[in-house]
């Protein structure tokens, strides 16, 4: 079941933390605990439930820069278009952790997030995550977002390691 209690708190937290600029780099942080309902059978957080949790540092950074208020005036949506996830060590039953979110940056035709996972400042799991804005007629290329952003579009900002994900498109590969 979606986590809808924790994502009630991470949002109601976040209305009362200072805002940040819609195109700021800065890193949201939320605490989390692993909870009975997240564990797999070897009594760790199981790896879908990562991802369930990731968005809940998603909404909690898109509270803090109003994403709701620039979605609205522009008729826009956001969509999740792809991720790439690594896992490193194990988190059991009742263990807190930090989930650290921020904004990378775009390309020509994708925004992305960089989420981690953080217990005693070692990272149990890093995932980039690929986002698109939409409309009605469907996705909207970052080179018309970034103007609505306050920023000059710039596709070369981002670290070449995520060029080099984002060329991986298994619709690509498998099409």
């Amino acid at each position: 079941m979606y986590p809808f209690l924790r994502l009630t708190r991470v949002i109601i937290q976040s209305l009362f933390e200072p805002k940040i600029a819609i195109n700021s780099k800065e890193t949201n942080e939320i605490k989390l605990m692993v909870m009975p309902q997240d564990i797999d059978p070897f009594l760790e957080l199981n790896n879908g439930r990562y991802v369930t949790l990731l968005d809940l540092g998603r909404f909690s950074h898109g509270a803090k820069v109003n994403m709701r208020s620039f979605l609205k005036e522009n008729n826009w949506s956001l969509t999740i278009v792809g991720t790439y996830n690594e896992y490193r060590h194990r988190l059991r039953l009742f263990q807190r952790f930090k989930l650290k979110t921020n904004i990378i940056g775009y390309d020509k035709n994708w925004f992305y997030f960089f989420q981690r996972v953080e217990r005693n400042n070692k990272i149990y799991m890093a995932s980039v995550v690929k986002f698109s804005f939409t409309n009605k007629n469907g996705i909207v290329k970052p080179d018309l977002v970034a103007p609505k952003m306050g920023e000059t579009f710039n596709p070369n900002q981002i670290p070449g390691w995520i060029n080099e994900l984002s060329k991986h498109q298994l619709f690509k590969k498998f099409a």
